[in-house]
């Protein structure tokens, strides 16, 4: 966990050091010509040979994939999309290639893809599978930091620390949802929701509330409440974004005696939404989604997720 709160650190201290990102809004797209394109033109090489003028995440081109990770909005621009096209092309170097049908990786599958924008107007893409190499994990937490920590920026100083959660009487996403001022930034803009990449939280996590359960359906018991701050909340909502296997079915025994969480991840706006793991089920993972928030089965918990939410208390 020390580990984890460190790399946490480095990378905001990294961010808050270097300029500000644009958010999605779509007249400052149209204006500076930094939307998603229906076809990329220029090889990945191309990063080592042009400047790049914008980098983001954008849809997957296989639409029906069951495998893409949520991941913020917005675009980088300027100075800092240039100092963040340099960090993509250094984890291209002999990065691995992946097909299907190789061994399990030691994290599941999460696809996603980033476009970045170069000097002469064409478009070079960086796909990535979190499950196939630390680095395209690295990839991704490059470029979901920095996006959400200029939002955070731009939505202004926290605010006072929330009062602790009442737990519901058993696990559900729907009792323990609040809308601050960044609310907005997740509402759902896919015409299709199976196509949905819309966060678990629009800014990094300042607060994480657990309630532990034991017990199954209607014998479940709260057995211990707690709230903890960041870096602990923010390594909480990154963990619970790669570390799901999404698409997977229960396939262990029903085991009662197995904790169950409903955790609760607030920014610094007081905009809050929560997950719900069901360890008596294999560790069932649902999250209240989206602005308004609707209840989304996400797939499995793993072991790490598990452990990270286990052990985020005092």
């Amino acid at each position: 966990m020390a580990a984890a709160c460190v790399g946490a650190l480095l990378v905001v201290v990294t961010v808050l050091a270097l300029p500000r990102v644009l958010g999605d809004a779509p007249e400052s797209s149209a204006r500076t010509g930094t939307r998603c394109v229906a076809e990329t033109d220029a090889p990945v090489a191309a990063l080592e040979e042009q400047r790049a003028r914008w980098v983001r995440f954008c849809p997957l081109t296989d639409e029906g994939s069951a495998q893409r990770l949520r991941h913020p909005q917005g675009v980088v621009v300027g100075d800092l999309a240039a100092s963040v096209a340099a960090g993509l092309w250094q984890t291209q170097l002999d990065r691995p290639v992946c097909a299907p049908g190789d061994p399990p990786a030691a994290r599941p599958t999460g696809l996603f893809r980033i476009e970045v924008g170069l000097a002469d107007g064409s478009v070079a893409e960086i796909p990535g599978d979190t499950g196939c190499s630390t680095r395209d994990l690295t990839l991704f937490n490059q470029l979901e930091s920095t996006l959400l920590m200029d939002a955070a920026g731009a939505a202004g100083p926290a605010g006072a620390t929330p009062e602790p959660v009442t737990c519901p009487r058993r696990p559900t996403t729907g009792r323990t949802n609040r809308d601050g001022t960044s609310a907005d930034r997740l509402v759902e803009t896919a015409e299709d929701p199976r196509q949905s990449t819309v966060p678990l939280l629009p800014l990094p996590a300042t607060t994480v509330d657990v309630c532990a359960y034991t017990g199954q359906g209607r014998q479940r018991t709260l057995v211990e409440q707690w709230q903890v701050g960041s870096p602990v909340a923010e390594s909480v909502r990154a963990a619970a974004t790669v570390d799901v296997r999404r698409g997977a079915m229960t396939d262990c025994a029903v085991d009662p005696t197995r904790p169950s969480y409903v955790v609760v991840l607030t920014d610094q706006t007081g905009t809050a939404r929560t997950l719900t793991i069901d360890g008596s089920e294999c560790g069932t993972l649902a999250a209240a989604i989206g602005t308004p928030p609707q209840d989304t089965w996400l797939g499995l918990a793993t072991a790490r997720l598990v452990r990270q939410v286990a052990r985020s208390g005092p």
